[in-house]
Formats: C-alpha cells, structure tokens, sequence
C-alpha cells in the first residue's frame, strides 16, 4: 500500500529554516521548500504513523524549533519624538510620515513613552481652547482699556500629555510571544527594544504580525500557489477580529 503525504508551511515559523522539499527527497517526493508532496510506500498500514512522527520530529529537530522573532519582521529603522516638542511639532511629523503613532525617547535614545494620533488631537483641541480663551481675555481687557499681562506660552511640551509607562518587547520574542502582548495589552502598536535595555530600535504594529499571518491578501508574497483558502484562514480571521478593536485610530 501507500501513503500520499502533503506539507504546507504555516505562518508562524521561520520559513528560513524550513525546506519541505528536502525532507520529502527521502520518499522520493519533493516540490517546494514550503509546500511538497511525496507517497510513501507501506509494507503495512500500521507503518503510516511510525512514517508520519519520523517526519515530524525530523521537522522539529530541523526548523521549527527557530520561530521568527519580533527582529525578524520590526519595523526599523523607526521615526520617534522627543518629550520636548509641542503639539503642532508632533503633529507635523505624522503628517509629513503619515504614521499613526510614534514611541517617544530621551537623549539617550530611551523609550519613555508613546504618543498616537489620539493624543495629538487632544492636545491640539485643548490648544485651539486656551488661544480662543486667550482672545477673549484680550478683547475684555481692549473694552476696559487696559493692557493684559504678557502671558506664558500656550503650547505645552510632548513630555505632559503623551502616553507614560508603555508596553515594549524585546527583539529576541517570538512572533506568538508578540502576539499575546498585542492582545493583552490592547494596543495596536509596540516599541521594540534591544533585549535588556530601554534602547529603542524598532516597532512592531498589528499589520506586521497580520502580514506574518499572511491575513490581508495585499500582503502576500504574491504566490497564490501557497496561499491558504478562506476557510482555512478561520483562525487568523478571528485573530483580525480581536485585533481590529486595538487600532489606533478607533481608540
């Protein structure tokens, strides 16, 4: 009898270090590093496991026991702020980069906090409310005629309205260990450190774990061969699902 025995690399291990093709030259069979086949010939049917876990275990022993890690698939270099700029200083940068979120560093390049598109908009609305209160003050003080008192500058500096004690994860995660922080902490995007440090040298954000996923069609490697189906992808679907509620823009 025989056995027809079909691999497909998943998302979530390092396709590096994973070669299907050659695993399968053993039964004759071959294709892809990431997707092949091959049929084994069985003296007896109960030869099909004792095949099957040889298989795996070679598979473990060889690839999969490397996952990504969060180095792997970062994005980096990253744009960052400094505590010390004001609101419409913020604001240009994610304008002219078109980012939704940016960690903020020190002078040592340290991550001390993180500011979205959220807090930007906050800070300008109360911005535009003390200038407004400002005018008013100037035009009361022109009706009485009297001078107003040279007032302190309205802008105020990143350090006071930005997020304070963040979420940073270190290069060496896995991908799987990235992916538990983004759900548990409810953020759509994360600083990444160098390990041991506050050291900032890259971000990892949801879109980078769904492309790693192989989720928005956009961002696969553009080999249809190898793509999972809609119906396979149900686990990853739900993944989106949970994930959707943490985007920045709808926090």
């Amino acid at each position: 009898s025989t056995m027809t025995i079909i691999g497909r690399v998943k998302a979530g291990v390092n396709v590096r270090n994973v070669n299907l093709n050659t695993l399968f030259q053993q039964f004759n069979g071959g294709g892809h590093p990431k997707a092949a086949s091959a049929t084994a010939k069985l003296d007896d049917e109960s030869e099909a496991k004792k095949v099957l876990q040889g298989l795996v275990d070679e598979l473990i022993d060889a690839s999969l026991e490397q996952q990504l890690t969060v180095g792997d698939f970062m994005q980096s270099p990253v744009l960052s702020a400094k505590p010390t700029m004001t609101e419409k200083q913020v604001e240009d940068l994610f304008i002219r980069y078109d980012v939704r979120a940016l960690p903020v560093v020190d002078d040592n390049n340290e991550v001390i906090g993180l500011v979205s598109y959220k807090e930007v908009s906050a800070a300008k609305m109360r911005l535009i409310n003390k200038q407004e209160k400002r005018i008013r003050q100037i035009e009361k003080a022109a009706e009485q005629g009297k001078e107003l008192p040279e007032g302190r500058p309205l802008e105020s500096a990143l350090k006071g309205w930005m997020k304070q004690h963040v979420q940073t994860v270190e290069a060496s995660l896995t991908m799987a260990e990235v992916e538990h922080v983004l759900l548990e902490t409810d953020v759509g995007c994360i600083p990444v450190v160098v390990d041991n440090t506050k050291q900032l040298i890259g971000m990892v954000t949801r879109t980078d774990l769904l492309r790693q996923h192989r989720y928005y069609s956009s961002l696969h490697y553009h080999n249809k061969g190898f793509s999972d189906s809609i119906a396979a992808r149900k686990p990853i679907i739900e993944l989106r699902k949970k994930l959707k509620k943490f985007d920045i823009e709808n926090e």
